[in-house]
């Protein structure tokens, strides 16, 4: 069996390497298979080119500069590896452009070690960046099978009269990318309905929540059977409204019945405005918002939303939504949700409500509903944490939790250190988060445990001068 494909790949499910690398990266594996239908696994990475050094190359560009060390390995053993010096674009201006790499791997089915090291040549900084993860190969199908989905941002023609994927980074459209373009492969097509035999290929675009087809997002064609059919296409979505969605795949023979299906989450982004004159010009009527009648409770409601409301929506919330102009919270309030999910607002909002219960019986104290409290703030905006440590008695210090959290929007291994500053019953506060945008303070151990401490110079580094002070070290580190 002949066929090719290609392994350039979105970030569908990116993480960024630690903190102590001195470049942002964000790193996804994609399962193509091959010749004889053995899997290649491409590894491909993004990296951010604002936080890369630049320094002038021998043509008098600047560039940065990389050494990307990618190591696969078993049971403590390395199978294979690639040491590449990976450079980013020539520029002559104060922009940094994103750049990408790809390596690929040719893996027997299994479960691997996949282990990253990169360091910025160009940087007065020695660190290394290093990171971990179990890589999952799947075998290959008995019958009808596909390879994972590529996001592209566009596709580019190439010397042998084909295209090539350019991927597209990540699984969120904002409002300014009007294209959905994707690249997959269907096997074995062949063995199910018989070589050169007739079938349904079809992809569409499907709400999440109930998978139902989003208006006219879908294109079917007949496809002949082979052992590899590759799918190249594009949707439209400058019309899309905000929301989750599905892009899928599907295989039905002559009847209609479904022989295989392949699916990948997306979130759209598509608002409405948020100025004023735009919001007194939305029509309402017979929306859920509509029946929220009572000044009050409406107002409390859209309280309840400033932690995961943009820097707009939030000054909308903190100047304007105090005049207490019922129609004008109707339209912000529903707009809000609209702008989450378009197909289902109403949804939306319940789904955010409860959570807002929970945060409210969970971090309230004093006269603070949970949703104003920082412990509050942080669970609505990134879920529940998958560990706490919760350490309420500490001789040498402040009470303090500990949230580590394996996946936090883009990023994976986040963690958030609240502290309990005042008396017992008091709110916990943000201390430091690894999470970037979060609250970051080089001396949170060094804080958490001044209280009896007998210098006040907290910019004395942080360290281990107690046992205390070494466990939290650990404790946040290493999660448990």
């Amino acid at each position: 069996m002949k066929h090719q494909h290609h392994l350039l790949s979105c970030l569908l499910l990116s993480f960024a390497l630690p903190a102590t690398a001195a470049v942002d990266a964000f790193v996804e594996t994609k399962t193509f298979y091959g010749d004889g239908f053995k899997p290649t696994v491409g590894i491909h990475f993004a990296f951010n080119g604002a936080s890369a050094v630049h320094l002038a190359n021998e043509r008098g560009f600047q560039q940065a500069s990389l050494e990307v060390l990618t190591i696969i390995q078993k049971n403590g053993a390395i199978l294979d590896f690639r040491k590449t010096l990976v450079q980013g674009p020539e520029r002559t201006d104060d922009n940094r452009p994103d750049f990408l790499h790809t390596e690929s791997f040719q893996l027997d089915p299994g479960v691997y070690d996949l282990l990253f090291e990169l360091r910025d040549l160009n940087g007065v900084d020695t660190t290394v960046g290093r990171f971990s993860q179990p890589l999952a190969v799947a075998p290959p199908g008995t019958g009808l099978f596909f390879s994972d989905i590529l996001l592209a941002e566009r596709f580019d023609a190439i010397a042998d009269g084909g295209n090539i994927a350019v991927p597209y980074l990540g699984t969120y459209y904002p409002p300014d990318v009007d294209a959905l373009n994707f690249f997959a492969e269907v096997y074995g097509a062949d063995k199910v309905f018989g070589t050169d035999s007739l079938y349904l290929l079809s992809w569409q675009l499907e709400v999440f929540e109930d998978k139902m087809v989003f208006g006219n997002y879908k294109a079917v064609k007949r496809v002949k059977a082979s052992e590899a059919e590759p799918v190249m296409t594009q949707f439209d979505i400058a019309a899309l409204p905000s929301g989750n969605y599905l892009l899928s795949l599907e295989v039905r023979g002559r009847k209609g019945d479904l022989q295989g299906r392949k699916e990948l989450f997306f979130q759209r982004n598509n608002p409405i405005a948020y100025d004023m004159q735009s919001l007194g010009g939305i029509a309402m009527g017979n929306t859920f918002a509509d029946a929220m009648t009572n000044v009050d409770t409406l107002l409390e409601h859209i309280n309840s939303m400033r932690p995961v409301a943009m820097d707009l929506e939030r000054k909308i919330i903190d100047d304007r939504v105090k005049d207490r102009d019922l129609a004008l919270m109707q339209r912000f309030f529903y707009s809000f949700w609209f702008n989450r999910n378009g197909y289902a607002p109403e949804q939306a909002w319940e789904n955010y409500r409860k959570e807002v219960i929970k945060v409210n019986a969970l971090y309230g104290c004093r006269n603070r509903k949970g949703y104003m409290t920082d412990q509050g703030v942080i669970r609505l905006k990134y879920g529940a944490p998958n560990s706490v440590a919760d350490q309420p008695m500490d001789n040498d210090g402040y009470p303090y939790q500990i949230w580590h959290y394996y996946r936090c929007r883009n990023y994976n291994d986040r963690r958030f250190i609240f502290y309990q500053p005042e008396r017992v019953g008091e709110c916990y506060e943000l201390l430091h988060s690894d999470m970037p945008g979060e609250i970051q303070n080089k001396n949170w151990n060094q804080v958490l445990h001044g209280r009896n401490s007998q210098s006040n110079d907290v910019t004395r580094p942080a360290g281990n001068e107690t046992m205390h002070g070494s466990r939290v070290e650990d404790l946040f580190n290493t999660p448990r």
